[in-house]
């Protein structure tokens, strides 16, 4: 589905966002860390799509690498959680991360090949914000063939580390809400652990290497 591969690729780039993290302050306008990162990871999945599909874990590690420096999945785990995140101990806290993150990447990575986008495809609105904010919006477009462009917008932090990303929304759609609301019932039902086992073992079935999953 269209929808699920253009989740899959800018949740991905998002997971890129700053590729200038060794700066410890956020001098790098938060829009060109979108447009430099975004740039970059399309390129090197254009060059590598066919040794990609071939072999997913590849791509699985290239994601594991930008996800983990450079999105704050610990505030996004926060947010997703919500109240079951205050409920947990600090060994479920890590626990939920762990799987989450593996969970996204193993989710997302077949996506963001099976998208076919480039760095054309992308356009970013220039950021009008101030260096003293301390979260902001990036907004971009995701063009189409013979479609209306997909408007994405990256909610963004300020961190001693840089501008990180936490949340991608879709035309309207945020990932963190439509985690938190699929999470939610789930953990009210089974309790954390059961939705920690979940996602463990749903992420440890690699896909097909091409065109026997789901769109």
């Amino acid at each position: 589905m269209m929808r699920t591969q253009l989740l899959s690729t800018v949740i991905l780039l998002a997971a890129a966002l700053p590729a200038w993290a060794a700066d410890p302050a956020p001098t790098v306008p938060p829009d060109q860390v979108v447009q430099t990162s975004a740039k970059q990871l399309l390129t090197t999945v254009a060059a590598k799509r066919d040794d990609l599909k071939a072999h997913p874990e590849e791509l699985y590690d290239i994601a594991q690498k930008d996800l983990l420096p450079y999105f704050d999945f610990d505030y996004a785990s926060r947010l997703v959680l919500g109240l079951a995140w205050r409920n947990a101990t600090p060994d479920q806290r890590k626990a939920f991360q762990d799987a989450f993150i593996k969970y996204l990447v193993h989710s997302y990575a077949d996506g963001l090949l099976k998208g076919n986008f480039s760095d054309r495809d992308l356009q970013v609105a220039p950021w009008n914000g101030q260096v003293t904010d301390n979260r902001t919006v990036v907004k971009t477009k995701v063009l189409r063939a013979n479609a209306q462009p997909v408007e994405v917008d990256y909610q963004m932090r300020s961190t001693p580390q840089g501008w990180k990303a936490f949340d991608v929304t879709i035309e309207g759609i945020s990932y963190v809400l439509n985690y938190r609301n699929q999470f939610g019932p789930e953990i009210q039902a089974k309790g954390i652990d059961e939705l920690i086992k979940r996602l463990n073992d749903e992420s440890s079935h690699p896909a097909a290497p091409q065109g026997g999953g789901q769109g």
